[in-house]
């Protein structure tokens, strides 16, 4: 297997740009948030050209040389992830595969070009896995997957991965934020059903827990601000791949008063999401109704929303009607260590009800309807950060990372 010239590349090439992933001791924080199906996840904040990386983490019912097995099969792909349709093995050299994939989305289908190489079987040092995706409708970046056992049935699974879709063609080709969104529901669809692939084939089989109020998820930020340092932090529950809850962890250095300013304001995030969004004239006890409207030829979606601080702190958003009504946000603020200002998140609705082609998407791959679920939260974190921009630091926020 020839790869391209490394001398051709740019040193903010995806393939070959370095992958941080979690360190021991940001995983000593992170496994005890890994119960009952979650999946733990951090987009980089990185400055320049390079593209953010995003990394995951959670855990897996089998033992590692079975976790290690499906992902090292690209044959066996098509039978573990419903949304890519074939995959055809181009050439073995060693632990060097190459292959073409295909993957069949409502507006037609997307290919491309991969080499994977494995490293280890799964034995007491785990096992790594490196894909690189050389050319394709998705972009061109690299995954590198770890394998880490946890006792002999289960183990710990790590993804790391830098797409660029920037340049891809046909559906792949997107702007810088559009290419976050895609890195984040693509890579927890993707963890999602190798971790499901190994337990199945491990005898494993997951029961769906029904419906769950609401609740706040067991998350202190406090031990959390070494990794919320590094980028936005997500947290989501998920059964056999469909979406039950969702969670944002991000940190800002501004006073916790300057930031509950701007949360309580739709203004702070709905044009950064949203094409338009307008306040209602106050109603009756509902001063913090909004309209909003996304003018997209994809999307089209509108609605009303209310938005309020209620008695115990909790700021609350709720779809009142539209597209995504019955939909649930909730937010929380803390100070943190640094005497910056910490922002909990939680919420539950469903991104297919946005329009008919998420809708088709969401329906024949549940997991990428949890990975666009996370990404919709990584897009709020982003919009306040950007408004909180010109809000001037005051003290020792001053000079703050």
């Amino acid at each position: 297997l020839q790869l391209p010239a490394r001398a051709q590349r740019s040193p903010h090439d995806a393939r070959e740009a370095r992958l941080e992933g979690f360190s021991r001791a940001e995983l000593t924080r992170i496994e005890p948030l890994l119960a009952d199906g979650a999946v733990f996840g951090l987009v980089d904040r990185s400055e320049g050209p390079l593209l953010p990386a995003v990394h995951l983490a959670l855990r897996v019912d089998a033992p590692a040389r079975v976790v290690a097995a499906v992902l090292s099969d690209p044959a066996g792909y098509p039978g573990v992830i419903p949304a890519v349709d074939a995959v055809e093995v181009t050439e073995r050299s060693g632990g060097v595969t190459g292959f073409t994939w295909r993957w069949h989305v409502p507006l037609g289908q997307l290919e491309g070009d991969a080499m994977l190489t494995a490293l280890g079987g799964g034995g007491p040092r785990g096992a790594r896995v490196v894909v690189e995706r050389t050319a394709g409708d998705l972009g061109r970046g690299r995954e590198v997957w770890r394998v880490l056992p946890r006792g002999p049935d289960a183990s710990l699974l790590l993804l790391s991965s830098r797409i660029d879709a920037r340049g891809a063609s046909g559906l792949g080709r997107t702007s810088l934020r559009l290419n976050r969104a895609i890195e984040v529901a693509t890579s927890v669809g993707l963890a999602l059903r190798m971790a499901e692939g190994a337990e199945r084939r491990a005898g494993v089989s997951s029961s769906d827990p029904g419906d769950a109020p609401l609740t706040r998820p067991p998350i202190d930020l406090g031990p959390l601000e070494p990794l919320m340092r590094r980028g936005d932090l997500f947290w989501l529950e998920a059964t056999r791949g469909a979406l039950r809850r969702v969670a944002l962890m991000t940190r800002y250095n501004r006073t916790e008063a300057q930031v509950r300013e701007q949360m309580r304001d739709p203004r702070a995030v709905g044009p950064r999401i949203f094409s338009r969004s307008v306040r209602l004239e106050p109603e009756a006890g509902d001063e913090g109704r909004f309209a909003w409207h996304v003018d997209h030829p994809l999307i089209g979606a509108s609605g009303t929303m209310a938005l309020r601080e209620r008695a115990d702190d909790v700021i609350a958003l709720d779809a009142l009607d539209g597209t995504l009504a019955g939909g649930r946000w909730r937010f929380v603020t803390t100070g943190l260590p640094s005497r910056a200002t910490g922002v909990l998140g939680w919420g539950r609705f469903d991104v297919g009800d946005l329009n008919p082609l998420l809708r088709d998407l969401v329906d024949a791959d549940a997991s990428l309807g949890s990975g666009l679920g996370a990404a919709t939260w990584v897009a709020v974190a982003w919009a306040l950060r950007q408004r909180l921009r010109h809000v001037p630091p005051t003290g020792v926020h001053r000079h703050m990372r």
